[in-house]
């Protein structure tokens, strides 16, 4: 131990603040497993025979290092005799096989590990742990009670994860999934003076487009009920709808512009076309002014929804309630002009393409708050606990 460590520090102290003053601050730290895949890098990158050979010496002592610091481990694990430590042993034979597996493929002449099989240790701890957590997993659904089926939920997803269908556990899992979670009903309510359309209300009642479902939290509507009891209840009251009229406004303008339409001769005081110095007539620009008339149409219409989202606990009592307002705005633009259109800007000329659009309906102007509305009652139950 004292000869790999003078060894390490020795070639440390050689390379400076290179990369391996990194690897020697994590085998320092005991990550074993970061220091090895470093080390692994830059046998990669580098071409520099003698550097190839010093992180050989350094990849094979931080191999050493961690074999003995896992067995340490595994043995005082082993001694004390508790079985909440089966699943800490399991993982320690599973990075000792992992690191033999990763570094099989680098093994040559000048580096060569002490490989050991332990398989035999890998499967018998995992047995160990599964019988171990599902012995409690058990216990604690026999308490029938909903925060025990959440932790009976955890350590069978530990054996799920090292013992895939193992015995019962699936069932299990789906059983604490069941008894677990929270069951809430959200229901849109009507406390306005208005008529809630039936497409306006199906949207919103959509939990598939909130993605609001989790391990423990399961939300159902009037389209999709839970036979059972609900644990909350969430209340979506409408309070109000309120559409503007329709508007119109207009914006009129007359604007000139000289331009250079073509060319002319420039002529001398008796009419006759100028000469250059070469003998070439001298042309002129033809300058002219140009006019149109715009109207710029300016169109809109709102419709502004105010709700109220109501948090209620199993026995319809409020725990907590939050404002939620949205405001949908139909607009169009458009132009009409008389005149020359080389007047026109470049948005006019735009503008001057569309076309008057019948203003739409109320109930249209709704419904096109609906995705808003789900984005801010998504953001409310998101965030209350």
């Amino acid at each position: 131990m004292i000869k790999h460590f003078s060894t390490l520090l020795l070639i440390t102290i050689f390379f400076g603040c290179s990369p391996v003053k990194k690897i020697n601050d994590n085998v320092i730290s005991g990550e074993f497993d970061k220091a090895i895949d470093k080390t692994i890098s830059e046998l990669k990158k580098t071409k520099n025979k003698k550097k190839t050979i010093q992180f050989e010496s350094i990849l094979l002592d931080i191999y050493n290092r961690s074999v003995i610091s896992s067995k340490d481990l595994i043995e005082r694990l082993k001694k004390d005799g508790n079985p909440e430590y089966f699943d800490e042993i399991y993982y320690e034979y599973e990075k000792l096989i992992k690191r033999e597996n990763k570094l099989k493929n680098i093994s040559n002449e000048r580096l060569k590990f002490n490989f050991e099989n332990y398989d035999s240790e890998l499967i018998n701890y995992r047995y160990k742990t599964s019988d171990y957590f599902l012995n409690i997993s058990k216990n604690l659904i026999s308490n029938n009670n909903k925060y025990d089926f959440r932790n009976a939920y955890d350590y069978l997803m530990v054996i799920e994860s090292i013992n895939p269908n193992y015995l019962e556990t699936r069932s299990l899992i789906n059983l604490c999934l069941t008894n677990g979670s929270d069951k809430i009903l959200l229901s849109i309510l009507n406390d306005s003076k208005s008529v809630i359309h039936k497409e306006f209300e199906n949207d919103l009642l959509n939990i598939n487009s909130y993605d609001l479902n989790s391990t423990w939290e399961n939300f159902y509507t009037k389209n999709n009920l839970y036979k059972g009891n609900y644990d909350y209840f969430v209340d979506l009251s409408f309070k109000s709808f309120v559409i503007s009229p329709e508007r119109i406004v207009e914006k009129e303008e007359v604007r000139e512009k000289n331009i250079i339409d073509g060319w002319t001769y420039q002529l001398d005081s008796e009419g006759n076309v100028i000469k250059d110095s070469l003998g070439n007539d001298v042309k002129i620009d033809k300058i002219v002014t140009i006019s149109a008339k715009t109207i710029e149409f300016i169109q809109s219409k709102s419709a502004r929804v105010l709700a109220e989202v109501r948090y209620l606990d199993s026995k319809k009592n409020i725990i907590d309630k939050f404002p939620l307002d949205s405001e949908f705005w139909f607009k169009n633009t458009y132009l009409e002009f008389w005149g020359d259109e080389r007047v026109l800007t470049k948005r006019e000329r735009k503008l001057s393409k569309n076309r008057f659009i019948p203003f739409p309906p109320d109930e249209i102007l709704i419904y096109n708050n609906s995705e808003n509305i789900k984005r801010k009652l998504k953001s409310i139950l998101k965030s209350f606990k």
